[in-house]
């Protein structure tokens, strides 16, 4: 019988403004940055731009332009993929999820 891989643990949170304006420094300045991805939509990525910065990211989450912004980084050779969601209640749902699995 073939089983399939296990899925890897999700971490949530809810982060106030201050703790997001730290973990976006900290992911400046302590990990190698692979991407930002912003979505706009409930089913779709922004099609011409897969990419932006990290400040562009920051900029359209606080600024309520995005449904969701996902940063993608490596830190002590572990990726990790972080999507930030905004809140009714002013604060930022963040999912954190350890990528060591393959990509296909």
């Amino acid at each position: 019988m073939n089983h399939p891989a296990p899925l890897p643990d999700l971490h949530q949170a809810e982060l106030d403004q201050a703790t997001l304006e730290q973990l976006f420094q900290d992911v400046s300045a302590h990990t190698e940055l692979l991407e930002v991805i912003p979505k706009f939509a409930a089913s779709a990525y922004v099609p011409d731009i897969p990419s932006i910065t990290l400040a562009e990211g920051r900029d359209l989450l606080l600024g309520g332009e995005v449904r969701a912004l996902q940063l993608r980084y490596r830190h002590d050779d572990i990726i990790w993929w972080d999507t930030l969601m905004p809140t009714p209640n002013q604060t930022f749902r963040i999912v954190r999820i350890r990528h060591d699995f393959p990509m296909e």
